[in-house]
């Protein structure tokens, strides 16, 4: 489900405004490679054509992400959808849902279920049957993760009280998974692929399927007085949407693949091979958010008693900075 046409309001780029200096813009993440829309504007200078510098800041969660955002520490977010978004808005924490920061689709998804390298081999039905009872890693037990995992179970005959959830932050897991502490966990890159590459851990399953085969699982939030400030607000976006489908050029399409890894591998510190051979993420290259997904997970958050009731997701999703990019980039289209 898309917001109505009517809602959409095309904005002009930061860039066609009078010059000025550069609006400071304090970006917050917990990391992984789902920040390389970020890497490439930065390196390929689209934030200094928007008008912005940006500042990227690593926090451990979810939670202290929204705090930050709430507290003015920080203006703008890559933020799981966990129930404090939803409740954010009826304690009157005044922020806003812009795009897209992780997506899922078929063939993109940088969050996958692994298993330890020594668990019981079979067939997917058989290794989950063997997990019941087992220690699985995810990042949060009140977030959509639990919700997919929820889901994934169900296929099975299985039921998310059947296994024993354990909270562990993404770098965590690999050595949890290497030393037996846990069977199995929902990694995102790049330890997903740095655990399959040390022998460490083999992929389950990609959970599209689990996820209704696209789901925007950690949306780009800006905070109010971030987004009320039009220009850079606007530039930003325009600048973190041109990273995205350079992103989408290489991974989706092939287009200077290498080039491209290279960058996001120097700017993350790792290894080309990693990023190159590494699970694409769901990064939207026109910053498209999935309502009905958003609205499944406050159902979720509210059968769980994370939430009481739910809100109206128009409080909290704003696609007008999107719509401004599109509007002047045109749509990207994968075909």
């Amino acid at each position: 489900m898309r917001l109505h046409r009517r809602h959409l309001i095309a904005t002009s780029l930061a860039a066609a405004l009078p010059a000025r200096a550069a609006a400071g813009v304090r970006f917050g993440s917990v990391g992984g490679l789902t920040d390389a829309g970020l890497y490439l504007a930065e390196d390929q200078g689209f934030f200094a054509d928007a008008g912005v510098s940006v500042r990227m800041l690593r926090m451990p969660n979810a939670p202290a992400l929204l705090t930050a955002l709430a507290t003015g520490q920080l203006d703008v977010a890559g933020i799981s959808v966990t129930p404090g978004l939803f409740s954010a808005i009826t304690q009157g924490v005044q922020i806003r849902i812009v795009g897209d920061k992780q997506s899922v689709r078929p063939g993109f998804a940088a969050t996958r279920l692994v298993v330890r390298a020594g668990f019981p081999a079979g067939s997917e039905a058989e290794t989950v049957a063997a997990l019941k009872g087992r220690p699985l890693a995810i990042s949060a037990k009140a977030a959509t993760v639990a919700m997919v995992l929820q889901r994934y179970l169900d296929g099975f005959g299985l039921a998310l009280t059947d296994v024993k959830l354990v909270e562990l932050a993404y770098p965590s897991m690999v050595p949890a998974l290497a030393s037996g502490a846990v069977d199995a966990a929902i990694v995102l890159e790049p330890f997903l692929s740095q655990s399959i590459q040390m022998g460490i851990a083999r992929p389950l399953s990609d959970l599209v399927t689990a996820s209704g085969g696209n789901a925007t699982s950690v949306p780009l939030v800006y905070s109010e007085a971030f987004a009320r400030d039009r220009g850079p607000a606007q530039g930003f976006m325009d600048a973190y949407l041109r990273g995205v489908r350079l992103y989408n050029d290489a991974f989706a399409k092939g287009i200077d693949k290498d080039r491209i890894a290279g960058i996001i591998a120097a700017r993350a510190k790792l290894d080309i091979a990693v990023v190159r051979d590494s699970f694409p993420a769901g990064l939207d290259p026109n910053g498209w958010v999935n309502l009905d997904f958003l609205a499944e997970c406050q159902r979720f958050f509210i059968a769980q008693h994370y939430l009481d009731a739910p809100i109206a997701l128009s409080e909290l999703v704003d696609p007008s900075f999107a719509a401004g990019t599109v509007a002047r980039l045109g749509e990207y289209r994968f075909g």
